[in-house]
Order: structure tokens, then C-alpha cells, then sequence
């Protein structure tokens, strides 16, 4: 089978509510909604998405049964990534379970939905010694303010594979709203860092093709090379067909690529990252 020609490097799926698969009260903040991986699936079809990566949503906590089930149904389609939990010291027995059942390649901190919860703090080390012996990535979804913090965090980790979730969120930067932190652009000295370009329409406060965030792809892209870049729709948030579509093809509006760069950014650089299960055991979507 040829290989697919687009990887979402982001999205999130959730179960019906009549399922077996209940919402956990770990952040009560965190947005609900009910997006079957089967519903996923069909829109990948329609976009011409052969596969993607699934990020554990927080309304389920640490408890990663659907995105487990999710990764079983589809063994050649998906990777998943886990949300951390750096203060269970069995956590990081949990994750080598994880990985050891599903395709699971990653490891995501999430500062932006419980500030609190001491991420970059030294409780993080033992995720950190396990991230590198399994060669999961961390994926970190942050805010501008816990730039200085990721900053000096990543630093101190060159062993590991950092990606940066939604390009760093520059919409909530209070300071400078709009506007591309030098914090972001500075990680870029990190050979270890990647960043997403997700989420971008979500982040825009103009119709398409949102032509506000243009200025922050065209410094990413300056700044990190497409070798380091990802494509992520942030589903569901994207949800019907065109929506889920303009969040892929809003690239092109906001950046010229060559042919190979753009194959870069929209599939090849996901599928090594994430070591997706087409690409690596030869299996077909």
C-alpha cells in the first residue's frame, strides 16, 4: 500500500459517555468532549490522513485505558502519547506498562492546565531516566510564562527528544499577546527540541486562512528548520471535515516550502519522531 501522504502529529479522542470509559475528576478544568476514535478515523479518510498521534486528553486524567483501546483497534494507524504524572513515584512503572501494550511514544507535561503540579522540578527526574531508556519523546504543552523554566529544564536533559506542544501557545502570553516569545525562537539552540505547528486555528482570532498566526510560522520555521517541525490539528477542536482540513492547509498560506520541506513538516519528521508502526514494523494503515 503507498505510504499515506499526511501524519497529524496531534489530536485527542474520547469515548461516548455510555461507555466504560469515565471522565476522571484529576483536573476539573480540562475540556470535555466526546470524539470516537472511529469518528477520528473517517475524517483522517476524507482529509487524506493516513495517520496520527494520540495525545492522552486530560478529562481522563491519568487514566490511559481509551487511549489504550484506541491504540489497539488501530495498531498500524496510531501512536499515542501519556500524560505524566510527576508525583507517583509508581508512575514511571505504570508508563513502562504502557509502552510494553501499545505503541505508546511519548511522555507529555502540561504545565498549561496544572501549573502547580512541579513539572520541571526534580520530581520529573525518574520520568526523565525512563523517557530516555524507552526513547519516548516529552512532549510539553506550556505557556509563554513557563518559558524560562522549560527553558533551563531542557538544558539540563540533552539525552532527551523535547517537543513543543501549539508552538509554545503564544495566545496566552499576557504580556505580549500575538506575539512570538524570544523564549521560543531561543530554544531553538537545543538540536533536541522540535516544535508542533498545531492548533493554529484555534489560536487565531481571524477567519481562514488566519493570516494573525502567519508571522509566528514564518519564525519557527526560520528559526528550527522544517527537519524539526510537525503538523498537529489539535482534533476535536477541528472537528468537521473543512475545519480539520483548513488546519493542515493553512501551512501553505503562511509559509512558502519547498516540496521536501513541506513533506517534512507534514509527514516525514512525525513519522520518525513517533516512530509510527507503518513506518517501523512494516505494517500497512
Amino acid at each position: 500500500m503507498t505510504e499515506p501522504s499526511y501524519v497529524d502529529a496531534h489530536a485527542h479522542v474520547s469515548a461516548r459517555a455510555d461507555t466504560e470509559f469515565l471522565r476522571s475528576d484529576t483536573f476539573p478544568k480540562a475540556p470535555s468532549f466526546t470524539a470516537p476514535v472511529e469518528h477520528f478515523s473517517q475524517l483522517m479518510d476524507s482529509a487524506g490522513v493516513g495517520q496520527a498521534v494520540l495525545i492522552q486528553p486530560s478529562l481522563y486524567g491519568f487514566d490511559h485505558s481509551y487511549l489504550l483501546s484506541c491504540l489497539r483497534q488501530y495498531p498500524s494507524r496510531f501512536a499515542g502519547i501519556a500524560l505524566a504524572n510527576p508525583r507517583d513515584p509508581a508512575y514511571v512503572d505504570e508508563l513502562t506498562e504502557l509502552v510494553r501494550e501499545a505503541p505508546v511514544r511519548g511522555i507529555r507535561l502540561a504545565p498549561l492546565v496544572a501549573p502547580d503540579l512541579g513539572w520541571f522540578d526534580s520530581s520529573t527526574e525518574p520520568l526523565c531516566v525512563a523517557a530516555a531508556s524507552l526513547q519516548l519523546s516529552m512532549n510539553l504543552l506550556i505557556t509563554p510564562a513557563s518559558l524560562p523554566a522549560a527553558d533551563t529544564w531542557i538544558g539540563n536533559h540533552p539525552e532527551l527528544t523535547v517537543v513543543i506542544d501549539h508552538v509554545g501557545r503564544p495566545d496566552l502570553d499576557g504580556a505580549s499577546p500575538g506575539v512570538l516569545p524570544d523564549g521560543l525562537l531561543k530554544l531553538s539552540r537545543f538540536e533536541n527540541v522540535y516544535v508542533k505547528l498545531s492548533a493554529l486555528p484555534e489560536m487565531s482570532t481571524r477567519p481562514f486562512p488566519h493570516d494573525d498566526v502567519w508571522p509566528w510560522v514564518r519564525a519557527v520555521v526560520a528559526e528550527f528548520g522544517a527537519d524539526r517541525l510537525l503538523w498537529g490539528s489539535d482534533f476535536p477542536f477541528t472537528e468537521d471535515i473543512d475545519g480539520y482540513t483548513e488546519s493542515r492547509t493553512v501551512l501553505d498560506h503562511c509559509v512558502e516550502l519547498s516540496a521536501q520541506d513541506r513533506a517534512r513538516v507534514l509527514s516525514g519528521t512525525a513519522r520518525e519522531l513517533y516512530r509510527l508502526p507503518g513506518l517501523t514494523e512494516g505494517t500497512s494503515t
